[in-house]
């Protein structure tokens, strides 16, 4: 299959994840108690997923990538 050996790079991981009810205030709190290991990540490395659950609400995910993973985020 073509591209089958193309190196896509290393997949972000997954650094924290909010569930409803609440997500987006509890991402707010998880960002503000990070804010100083988060500081030396690149914005570029950071990817912030949201959407809607499908029995209603709002999920948040975190990921970062594996190259910009720091040390001491809190959960």
């Amino acid at each position: 299959m073509a591209g089958e050996l193309l190196s896509i790079g290393t997949r972000p991981l997954l650094v924290a994840s909010f569930d409803p009810p609440g997500a987006g205030e509890a991402f707010r709190m998880w960002r503000e108690r990070n804010a100083d290991a988060l500081a030396a990540v690149p914005p570029g490395a950071i990817r912030v997923e949201y959407g809607r659950a499908q029995a209603g609400g709002l999920f948040v995910r975190v990921r970062i990538a594996e190259e910009h993973l720091v040390p001491g985020l809190a959960s």
